[in-house]
């Protein structure tokens, strides 16, 4: 998405950021704690700024991150560390640009995580998929919907397993599948993490299309009363 180099998270929606609608949805949440934000170096004082202006008071944390998603969530994990997190306590990691997540979602990773130690948020795909690396397709690369799912989130661990799993050398990718999240590299180094299904729209903003998107999605959110939802 070309934004002049803002970083999408900042941009606004009926003015007021993207990231600020995501950390009000956790904020409100009473299974919250504490937030932890990984910021570009460069915007953390801006991101302070954001938490003052719209009062996001369970922001423990806007550390800066680092040049990828792991090497953010390392630092995050750090920090926790030393806030003085124990092994049983329960992470949560989410997109900043997602602010269109469930409580109810939130709740069941917490309890899945609570009992098994890793939940992944996933969404049933709605139409057929094959899987191929070549140009053409085989009956063998067509598979069954009902058994596809695309990965959203969040992702939830206990602590001790999501620490464990970035204390080892964490290899970059598998088979020759880059690890791109905290959920991939837990499986990698042989965990199972267990499936929490979604139903709603659990947007991600990548794209000018996904802006807009949202922005009605955010619009109906605002008014489903007028609609009786």
């Amino acid at each position: 998405m070309r934004n002049g180099g803002l970083p999408k998270q900042f941009l606004k929606l009926q003015n007021k950021p993207i990231i600020i609608y995501t950390l009000e949805k956790f904020a409100n949440m009473v299974d919250i704690d504490k937030i932890i934000i990984p910021c570009h170096g460069a915007y953390v004082e801006y991101m302070e700024e954001l938490l003052d202006m719209y009062h996001i008071h369970k922001v423990e944390r806007v550390i800066s991150g680092g040049n990828d998603r792991q090497a953010s969530l390392r630092r995050g994990l750090d920090t926790i560390r030393q806030l003085g997190a124990v092994d049983d306590d329960i992470v949560i990691v989410h997109d900043g640009v997602r602010p269109l997540i469930s409580e109810a979602v939130v709740r069941e990773n917490i309890r899945i995580a609570k009992e098994y130690g890793c939940a992944v948020t996933v969404h049933p795909v709605t139409e057929s998929v094959v899987v191929t690396a070549g140009e053409q397709a085989g009956i063998e690369d067509f598979k069954k919907r009902a058994d596809t799912y695309t990965m959203t989130a969040p992702q939830t661990f206990r602590f001790g397993i999501l620490s464990q799993t970035f204390t080892a050398a964490a290899p970059e990718e598998y088979q020759g599948m880059p690890l791109l999240d905290a959920a991939m590299l837990y499986a990698a180094e042989g965990g199972r993490p267990y499936l929490v299904k979604e139903q709603n729209v659990n947007l991600k903003v990548t794209t000018p299309e996904d802006f807009y998107i949202l922005r009605a999605m955010l619009e109906l959110e605002e008014n489903k009363f007028i609609f009786g939802l």
